[in-house]
């Protein structure tokens, strides 16, 4: 792919260089962002699982791919790869000569060091830094690189574009100026979801995120355990992608279950057969234990399903309607009293789907777009 020149003035860099499998709500954000900023060329590091999504979403962009796995796995070895193929990338695009703005669409180090190279490089570009959240001291590997990237993002970041006001706050008291931050709310697309037909429901309650610890995937099963005593015949759909290990865990977890029969792990689906199946169901499940927003949940909600979630702090910021918050992470027994409740009354739930619509007509993605565009300059 022939790099930019000198007289391309008209450039934005997108890194999405820590891509892995499935989406995540980072990966939604910075392609629904960067598709809707216009008048400019568009080139993306990413890789070849990373270029596929983004061209599944609509974004149109020169693509730079910086490995080509099939399936991700051995992540500090991909990562370490991804980091020095896109370094050699950016000393071309800056050798070149041309002139960027830049977008990392994630606080993770492939993301974070080349867009410091360029910034380090090009010191009168624009680097507009995405950052969901603060990764607990517990998982001590994951957080000493985050402190790394933070770091590299609180020397020279021009722009640092968060989800939620609590992480504003929390990142000021890390020492970050306050004039660089900057809350720009994700969003869903609302014309898409509002077309999804209701045929019948099919399923009681859907789960769609990737398939990780912190989303809270190995409680499932024992919160429909619960269930089912009450709802002997509850049926369960599981949407997502994970690691070959977490799958077989999750496998395992639902064959050894009194209610396997009950629980549907579907794996990955295309974006509108997802929304078909969680529009079917009756509640959202969405057990997670760590989140900047929680795009998911949301889009549950545009369909009009309510949705069932421990009361992680931002919730209440994002969600304070067509939410069932139950109060301790981790209760599985009250979550599963909750779906319970929930279940038992058709009136209480036709006032939740109402409130949910309600709730994620707040957030458009034509909004989030522009005010991240207004930052972005034009160089002559």
């Amino acid at each position: 792919m022939p790099l930019p020149k000198k007289s391309d003035n008209k450039l934005v860099i997108g890194l999405l260089n820590s891509f892995s499998q499935g989406k995540s709500g980072g990966d939604v954000v910075f392609a629904e962002i960067l598709k809707r900023i216009t008048g400019f060329q568009k080139i993306v590091i990413t890789s070849g699982l990373g270029a596929d999504f983004c061209k599944k979403m609509g974004l149109e962009a020169k693509f730079i791919i910086t490995t080509k796995e099939e399936e991700f796995g051995k992540i500090m070895d991909i990562y370490l790869i991804r980091i020095i193929i896109s370094i050699i990338f950016s000393l071309k695009i800056f050798l070149g000569g041309a002139i960027y703005n830049i977008i990392s669409g994630s606080d993770f180090l492939p993301d974070v060091v080349p867009a410091f190279l360029l910034k380090l490089l090009r010191k009168k570009s624009i680097w507009i830094q995405h950052l969901f959240h603060i990764i607990p001291k517990s998982r001590v590997v994951s957080s000493f690189m985050q402190k790394i990237s933070f770091a590299l993002i609180k020397n020279k970041a021009d722009y640092i574009l968060v989800d939620n006001y609590i992480l504003k706050a929390e990142l000021e008291g890390l020492g970050f100026k306050k004039d660089r931050i900057i809350v720009n709310y994700p969003a869903v697309d609302h014309d898409l979801l509002s077309k999804i037909p209701l045929d019948t429901i099919k399923y009681d309650i859907s789960f769609m995120a990737q398939l990780r610890r912190s989303k809270g995937v190995f409680e499932i099963v024992s919160i429909i355990e619960e269930v089912a005593r009450t709802f002997p015949d509850v049926k369960v759909a599981i949407i997502g992608k994970g690691t070959e290990e977490i799958i077989n865990k999750l496998n395992n977890q639902i064959k050894s279950s009194y209610c396997s029969s009950n629980i549907h792990l579907l794996g990955f689906m295309p974006s509108k057969e997802a929304y078909l199946l969680i529009k079917s169901s009756r509640l959202f499940l969405f057990p997670s234990h760590e989140e900047g927003f929680g795009i998911a949940p949301l889009e549950a909600q545009a369909l009009g399903v309510p949705v069932v979630a421990y009361s992680l702090p931002v919730f209440d910021e994002i969600f304070p309607k067509g939410m069932i918050k139950v109060k301790e992470i981790g209760d599985i027994n009250e979550i599963a009293k909750s779906i319970i409740l929930a279940l038992k009354n058709k009136n209480k739930l036709l006032t939740l789907s109402k409130d949910s619509l309600q709730n994620s007509k707040r957030f458009n993605w034509d909004v989030s777009a522009n005010l991240e565009r207004s930052l972005i300059k034009f160089y002559d």
